[in-house]
C-alpha cells in the first residue's frame, strides 16, 4: 500500500498551522503513536520555521504513506539548506539543523525535481511493518 497526499500553500507563516494539521490527521489515522506525531511536526516545523529554506512564494508538502511509516518531502528549498544539514553543530546556537532531523527522522536527503531542489525526509514506524508483515 502506497498513498500519497500533496498540499501546496503560501509561504507565509499563517498557513504553517494548515501543513501541521494535514500532518497531525495523516498520522492520527493511520494510528501512529504521539511520539511519531511529534517527530514529523517538529522536523516540518524546523524546515517552514523563517521561511530562509524556501525557494518561492509557495510551498509544498507530500506526504507518501508506507506499510513501515511515512515520507515527507518539501519544496522547492534553497541551496542555503544544504550548507545548514551538513552543519551537525551551530556555534551560536549549539545543534545544528542536520542533527536535529537526524534525531527526527532515518533519512534526511536532498533530491532534484524539475531542476529544483527538494528535502526528502523518512520517518519508520518499526511496529507498524511488523504488524503488517504477520
Amino acid at each position: 500500500m502506497s498513498d500519497r497526499i500533496s498540499l501546496t500553500f503560501p509561504q507565509d507563516e499563517s498557513f504553517h498551522g494548515v501543513a501541521r494539521l494535514v500532518v497531525g490527521g495523516l498520522a492520527a489515522r493511520l494510528s501512529f503513536s504521539f511520539e511519531y506525531l511529534e517527530d514529523l511536526q517538529l522536523a516540518l516545523d524546523s524546515l517552514l520555521a523563517d521561511g530562509a529554506y524556501q525557494a518561492g512564494s509557495d510551498v509544498t508538502l507530500e506526504l507518501l504513506v508506507e506499510e513501515d511509516g511515512v515520507e515527507m518531502c518539501v519544496g522547492p528549498v534553497t541551496a542555503a539548506l544544504r550548507t545548514d544539514l551538513e552543519r551537525r553543530l551551530d556555534e551560536s546556537e549549539g545543534v545544528g539543523l542536520g542533527r536535529l532531523l537526524e534525531t527526527l527522522v532515518e533519512s534526511v536527503e536532498i533530491e532534484s525535481r524539475d531542476g529544483a531542489e527538494w528535502l526528502r525526509l523518512a520517518k519508520r514506524n518499526p511496529a507498524r511493518g511488523l504488524a503488517a508483515s504477520t
